[in-house]
């Protein structure tokens, strides 16, 4: 029996695939140091432990609507108004199994076989293969120099068959923030065209410095076609819940998605929306909190990193996430990502797959004494003076290379 041609062009997660190796060597006694990881190591939010806690003592866990708790919806209204200034109902509220989910339905619903979707290279891992999984034609702007693409960039890649374009600010792998005259003139560019403009905005919260994440709902004359994803696995470290949710004023766009979301896994975790409405209720504090400690292990990162000569740390001005350039030791990424997990036991996550080279992915948000060891252990792989052998638990690593 053959399978689809669909399932033989659409390749597996890279990052899915990382954690799924590390977790196996560490199950296997091997002192890994996870530096590619995407979730916070802070246990669950209080709130949303005890909301749920009493879910499953009522023994009443059912069937939800397929779009979503009518109370949890109103809880997305209350913190768009709040986040984004943006007054909405619960009519254009869609509520899903994670972020990931929600894009994949508003592409099902806005792209046709042959339509073009642009997004901004780096990008985050599932956008090329979830585009090719509606149909549609990625299209990928690489910057002409550094990590950022300039809006030009993006303007130059529209034709007639662009679709829709869609960014992710701050920015999973890199951490960098677009600007506000970057979105104020994205969003004219859309509205001019009659392109749909999809905003990921999970991280949009944890950014440093004082920053802040400009909404595209501030510059639009007519938002119909903005479509904001959001969810609660990175705010508040409750990945396991698999909540996430988009918004637009355009409720034919919600309803065309919850039609999708009805024939496909009819709806979410009756349990889950219950953490995730107590998060949004009385947990604000726990993002203001993780914000603060990943500002902090973000500049432990920077401080370690800075004792490795001939590599460059972007300064990440949010997200998890530092993208490092390692070209000067190897160009290929893949490469280097599994030099230091053979060699080293760390894992980071390589930049190929979110469509650069030469860089690897490093996350902050392992905690301080990861961090630490983590970048101590690559130090001494890559300082061809350092001393021949290294201690790594329990373990002698000699340097044979």
């Amino acid at each position: 029996m053959k399978l689809s041609v669909l399932s033989s062009v659409i390749g597996d997660s890279p990052t899915l695939k990382l954690n799924a190796k590390a977790a196996q060597l560490k199950k296997q006694g091997e002192p890994i140091v996870h530096l590619g990881g995407g979730e916070p190591i802070e246990l669950a939010p209080k709130g949303s432990v005890e909301a749920m806690l009493a879910k499953v003592q009522s023994g009443k866990i059912k069937y939800s609507p397929a779009s979503g708790l009518p109370e949890l919806k109103a809880a997305v209204c209350t913190y768009t108004k709040e986040q984004y200034g943006k007054d909405i109902t619960n009519e254009n509220v869609i509520i899903t199994g994670g972020a990931k989910q929600a894009i994949y339905n508003f592409l099902l619903c806005a792209v046709n076989p042959g339509d073009e979707v642009i997004f901004p290279a780096p990008y985050w891992v599932s956008y090329p293969e979830m585009v090719k999984l509606v149909g549609g034609t990625p299209v990928v702007v690489k910057p002409s120099e550094g990590i950022k693409v300039k809006f030009e960039e993006i303007k130059a890649a529209v034709t007639p068959k662009t679709k829709a374009i869609m960014f992710n600010s701050p920015n999973n792998p890199s951490g960098i923030l677009f600007e506000a005259d970057f979105i104020k003139n994205l969003v004219e560019l859309c509205e001019e065209k009659n392109i749909w403009l999809m905003t990921d905005d999970i991280y949009h919260q944890l950014v440093f410095g004082g920053k802040k994440a400009p909404s595209p709902f501030a510059y639009s004359k007519n938002s119909d076609n903005i479509v904001a994803i959001n969810g609660v696995s990175k705010l508040f470290g409750l990945t396991g819940l698999r909540i996430g949710w988009a918004v637009s004023t355009n409720t034919e766009m919600i309803k065309a998605m919850g039609r999708m979301q009805a024939q496909t896994t009819s709806c979410t975790s009756d349990l889950s929306q219950v953490g995730a409405l107590a998060a949004l209720q009385k947990d604000q504090d726990f993002i203001k909190n993780l914000q603060k400690t990943l500002e902090t292990n973000r500049d432990i990162l920077l401080k370690e990193l800075s004792q490795i000569p001939n590599i460059k740390a972007n300064v990440s001005d949010g997200t998890f996430y530092c993208l490092v350039d390692f070209s000067y030791y190897n160009k290929s990424s893949l490469e280097m990502s599994a030099f230091l997990l053979e060699k080293v036991l760390v894992a980071t996550m390589p930049s190929a797959p979110f469509g650069v080279d030469g860089y690897l992915r490093i996350s902050y948000c392992a905690g301080k004494e990861n961090i630490v060891e983590g970048i101590r252990r690559i130090k001494w792989a890559l300082d061809k003076n350092a001393t021949g052998e290294i201690k790594i638990g329990n373990k002698i690593i000699k340097k044979e290379w």
